[in-house]
């Protein structure tokens, strides 16, 4: 079996693979030599998809750095919450563009000659829900199983404590990329990680860092205000560039080519340090957060470990450091540890090092809104807590707030309990009602809420009656899909695929699991036929249609069978339920 690891980052991504000499970075890059000169880029895969006015799509360093076109960078802040972006008359779901950075990355990795259809995927620890769902979705739909989603702290915690054998540790991660910091504290216990706390922003990283650059940069340079979108990405280009040389460390300035500038915009570190200070000082609110979660102080952690590209910056090392007491760990490399740890991670579950373990914590806490008697109003009424260990279930007790009220509201939220409701933080993920049948006294009406959330970020909720222990309604599960259905993603895929030229789904087809009268048959059917084999290639679709045709067709005698062998294969597929 194949250990593949990726880490699915906000500006680049890393592919690993677990071998016998461990973890391995897969070169799946192929840049101009103007950027590998700068250190190692070959590794990196920039998340960047380009359209051009025709709606040809371009992938990795050749749609970074084509500046014509529409460009979608941070593809992965988009899965927060956009639902369409625009390339000039083309629209496209986030779903799409980002599937098909996957399938780039899929097809890269194989032109190193490796086969591969699983792996594991990462994902920011401070990612709500929604995001988790969609990128498991999306990396299905680029034709890469995700046998789990793993939190990028944990990912370079085991990345670090593989390579630097010690004896039990809790490490702090602070984990600055491209587009997210997170910073997490973790145990590593007998070879086993465990998430203490976590804490991020999801929106600060190095393209914080460019455009304020580029901001100053415009202030100083006349007539910047009549670039051209063009001009502007040549711009941006050259001030990364810069950056990762003023953070190689040895040198104190450089030279940015700039539109309009015959010399150029000479670029020091001080005045680089200036630029950048707000962000960097912004960033320590996430060390705090954690470390008052945990009620540690400066020291207190066995290890510092920085990751993620703008963790190179001198800066940052140097505040990380202060904050938390401690200097960083040498010997990790910032821009791949992720994706080794997520092939370490895919080495575990697949029985090949079985003498390490994981688990993963929820960094929102989930619950519903509720009177709080004491303070008059309403409140963010915790039901799994923040930093809870996966998979979580907990119960809670609820009351209507009237005498003979008939039924009661229940919203789900996700979010922080300290700050208010309305906070942006907090966001209403479903609401359902919850019958009071018959309606009796508010002391004889209590209700049990149970929440079970898993490792996949789908969350379960029951109610039960206390007095009677029947359940009040049927379970509900928020699988985060937002505005997406089964159909829409149907749909998407039709755009990414022409289904019916394949014969993979026409009108017969989607409509015969309506004639089949087994309710188990039926429900098998519609899943492969709807949410399944849309998504497949014409090898993996195939015995998919066959099967589905022989239950369609089969008597009493055989169907029994035939539902056990397509509820078999269809686990495969579970991240697009």
């Amino acid at each position: 079996m194949t250990s593949i690891g990726i880490d699915f980052g906000t500006t680049n991504s890393v592919a690993a693979l677990y071998g016998s000499s461990g973890a391995e970075v897969i070169s799946i890059g192929e840049p101009p030599a103007e950027w590998e000169e700068l250190g190692g880029y070959s590794r990196l895969l920039p998340s960047v998809v380009n359209v051009d006015d025709a709606g040809h799509l371009r992938f990795g360093w050749d749609a970074k750095l084509t500046t014509s076109g529409r460009r979608f960078e941070a593809v992965k802040r988009l899965l927060k919450e956009d639902e369409v972006v625009n390339a000039g008359d083309h629209d496209f779901l986030v779903e799409e563009v980002a599937a098909s950075i996957f399938r780039h990355i899929r097809s890269r990795v194989v032109a190193n000659g490796i086969d591969f259809d699983s792996a594991v995927i990462t994902v920011p620890s401070n990612s709500r829900g929604l995001a988790r769902y969609r990128t498991k979705v999306c990396a299905g739909l680029g034709e890469i199983e995700p046998i789990a989603l793993l939190n990028e702290p944990t990912a370079a915690a085991m990345a670090f404590t593989l390579r630097h054998l010690r004896a039990d540790q809790s490490i702090l991660v602070f984990d600055f990329g491209g587009g997210t910091l997170d910073v997490t504290v973790l145990e590593a216990r007998d070879g086993v990680f465990f998430e203490q706390a976590s804490k991020g922003i999801p929106q600060l990283g190095g393209m914080d860092f460019d455009a304020a650059i580029m901001r100053a940069i415009a202030e100083d340079v006349p007539g910047s205000e009549q670039w051209t979108p063009e001009q502007k990405a040549r711009v941006r280009l050259e001030i990364e560039k810069a950056k990762i040389r003023l953070s190689a460390g040895n040198i104190d300035e450089t030279v940015i080519v700039v539109e309009g500038a015959i010399s150029g915009y000479r670029l020091t570190l001080p005045r680089f340090n200036e630029i950048t200070r707000h962000l960097v000082e912004r960033s320590g609110s996430a060390i705090e957060a954690v470390m008052r979660d945990l009620r540690m102080g400066p020291g207190d952690v066995d290890a510092l470990l920085l990751v993620g590209g703008t963790s190179k910056v001198p800066s940052v090392r140097q505040f990380a450091a202060e904050k938390v007491g401690r200097e960083p760990e040498p010997g990790v490399d910032p821009m791949t540890a992720i994706a080794e740890g997520a092939a370490i991670a895919a080495a575990i579950l697949d029985g090949r090092l079985d003498n390490h373990d994981f688990f993963v914590s929820t960094e929102h806490a989930l619950g519903t809104i509720a009177l709080d008697v004491q303070a008059r109003g309403l409140a963010f009424a915790t039901v799994i807590p923040r930093n809870q260990k996966l998979p979580a279930r907990q119960t809670e007790i609820f009351y209507p707030i009237f005498d003979g009220q008939e039924s009661v509201m229940v919203q789900v939220v996700e979010g922080d309990p300290d700050k208010d409701l309305n906070h942006p933080d907090n966001q209403i993920l479903t609401e359902f009602e919850v019958p009071i049948d018959p309606p009796r006294p508010v002391d004889q009406a209590g209700f049990e809420l149970t929440y079970t959330y898993d490792t996949d970020g789908l969350l379960h909720i029951e109610a039960k009656d206390m007095a009677t222990g029947e359940a009040l309604t049927d379970a509900v599960t928020v699988s985060f899909r937002g505005a997406r259905d089964g159909g829409e993603l149907v749909s998407m895929a039709g755009k990414v695929r022409s289904m019916v030229d394949s014969g993979k789904l026409d009108d017969s087809a989607a409509s015969a699991a309506s004639t089949v009268q087994d309710p188990r048959s039926a429900d098998l059917l519609s899943k492969a036929r709807t949410r399944v084999i849309p998504f497949l290639d014409d090898s993996g679709a195939q015995p998919l249609i066959e099967l589905c045709g022989a239950l369609e067709s089969a008597g009493p005698e055989k169907r029994e069978s035939l539902q056990d062998q397509l509820e078999r294969e269809l686990r495969k597929y579970s991240y697009l339920f």
